[in-house]
């Protein structure tokens, strides 16, 4: 094969493992969220906390019946 054979072979045929920076229109982060992916985010912190408070709610009940049921037992 001569070189324009191997450049023209090369432009059909791309590498596989090219890496993403020879990509400009990938972007690592994405700088805008549409409503929905918003929603979405905003449920899920709300759920997380809801589910941390009831964590502790339900430490702070156990503590306070087994405190009850030491007051009776006297």
């Amino acid at each position: 094969m001569d070189h324009r054979a191997y450049e023209k072979y090369q432009q059909e045929n791309p590498d596989v493992y090219t890496p993403l920076s020879t990509y400009d229109y990938v972007d690592r982060f994405v700088h805008e969220l549409t409503i929905t992916e918003m929603a979405v985010c905003v449920v899920a912190i709300v759920l997380a906390v809801v589910a941390i408070y009831q964590l502790f709610a339900k430490r702070k009940n156990k503590k306070s019946e087994d405190d009850n049921a030491k007051k009776e037992d006297l």
